[in-house]
Formats: structure tokens, C-alpha cells, sequence
């Protein structure tokens, strides 16, 4: 039996918006291995790429291949929009595996085991709705977690934190990226320098560049240097 190939393949994505094409022939091939940050001024369709990586919108028309290990991924997603049940911080943590079917003995151990990780024991209790901002935000990274994915898929997932939950994030993706594929949106090039194996810099709806960080960040494209030099917002 033949192995299928590992591969995370956007050929000839169209999609639009407001009846105008803002993806018009997307084509990419990205690594499946280790940590690719994207990267792209606003509006440049950095969100709306992970979305069609994630499955959450339909191309109009092109092909999305994803597959690690030989199989579809099992897939880990932030969304920079976090929304929680009505349920305490514990009861939002275990939803995930419940729906799965998961015996309460399991979820139970899961579930600590991530609030002990990231240093969130002590407010399993608290209702996940009435959390600041940025605790939110980093909750909504600890769930993402919780089915063991091998796939994860991060939507500016530090933007609201402070800099020691940022740390924590950024350690862990560090130490599980041999076992772990991410697609990471980040606004701040510095976290993509520290992070990053691969880059995806995108522009008005385009991808203008993907390469190897070092490659990324010595490019000769003209785009990529204003980027880089703070000087395209």
C-alpha cells in the first residue's frame, strides 16, 4: 500500500468579497513541518487564509489539501474571535473532549493537567464569560489544546496578553513543534522572528513570499523589505 504524501497544498483558491475577488488563483505550498507564521499589513488576508485552511469558509472554487501523517489532521483552531459557553472555566475546558465521548475520568485528568501547564489552576472555577480580555484570549489557547491536536492553527493568539502568558504560549509551541504542525497570524515581527521556521508574507490578497526564516528575513523582494522596515502598513 502506498503511503500518502504529507502535504499542506492551496492550489487555485478563488474566493470574494463583496462580490470581488480577493483570492484570485491562490496557490501555496506549506511546510509540514515545525512553526510557519504569517505574516501581512492589515487587510492583507492573513485571517481569511487560516479560515480556508481550517475548513470555516468554502473557496469559491481551487483545492485544499491537507494531510500529516498520511490522514487528515486532527485540527486545533483560534479565532480571533473567543467565545465561550456559559459554563465555568473547567466546564469550557472539558466540552471539547465531551462531545468526543470521552469518560469523565479522562477529561478530569486532561483538564488539569493543561491548568497546571499553563499556570491557570486556582480559577477553574470562575465563570470562563467573566475573565479579562487577555485571560480570555489565553483560555481560548489552552482549549484549543485539549483534543491533543497535531494540527494547530492560531489567529493572533497573543495580541491581548501580557508578556509572561506570552512566554508560555511561545515555550510551548517551542518544545511540541516536533510533534506539532502550526500555522500561526501574528502582527508583531519580532514574535515571527523568534518563532518562526517558515514565513508567509501576504499583501492585498496575494502571497508574495514563502520561504525559510533566514531566506524570509535577507529577501530581495521590494514588498518584503518595506515590511520588514516598518514602512508598509
Amino acid at each position: 500500500m502506498t503511503k500518502t504524501k504529507d502535504l499542506i497544498n492551496l492550489k487555485g483558491i478563488n474566493y470574494s468579497v463583496n462580490n470581488k475577488f480577493f483570492f484570485k488563483d491562490l496557490s501555496a505550498n506549506i511546510s509540514t513541518n515545525g512553526i510557519t507564521m504569517i505574516l501581512g499589513p492589515n487587510g492583507s488576508g492573513k485571517s481569511l487564509l487560516t479560515k480556508i485552511i481550517k475548513g470555516l469558509i468554502k473557496p469559491h472554487n481551487g483545492q485544499l489539501s491537507i494531510r500529516l501523517n498520511g490522514k487528515i489532521p486532527n485540527t486545533g483552531y483560534l479565532s480571533q474571535n473567543i467565545t465561550f459557553l456559559r459554563r465555568d472555566v473547567f466546564n469550557n475546558l472539558a466540552y471539547p473532549m465531551e462531545i468526543k465521548g470521552y469518560d469523565k475520568e479522562l477529561i478530569n485528568k486532561r483538564v488539569i493537567f493543561l491548568l497546571k501547564y499553563f499556570g491557570f489552576l486556582g480559577k477553574e472555577k470562575i465563570s470562563a464569560r467573566k475573565l479579562s480580555e487577555g485571560n480570555k484570549q489565553y483560555l481560548s489557547f489552552i482549549r484549543t489544546l485539549v483534543n491533543r491536536p497535531n494540527l494547530l492553527i492560531l489567529d493572533e493568539p497573543s495580541s491581548n496578553l501580557d508578556m509572561e502568558f506570552t512566554k508560555r504560549i511561545e515555550r510551548y509551541l517551542i518544545k511540541e513543534k516536533q510533534n506539532l504542525k502550526v500555522i500561526m497570524v501574528t502582527h508583531d515581527l519580532f514574535q515571527a522572528k523568534r518563532l518562526a521556521d517558515e514565513i508567509l508574507f501576504m499583501n492585498e490578497g496575494k502571497i508574495i513570499e514563502i520561504s525559510k526564516k533566514y531566506n524570509f528575513l535577507q529577501s530581495k523582494n521590494k514588498l518584503v523589505q518595506k515590511f520588514l522596515e516598518g514602512s508598509l502598513f
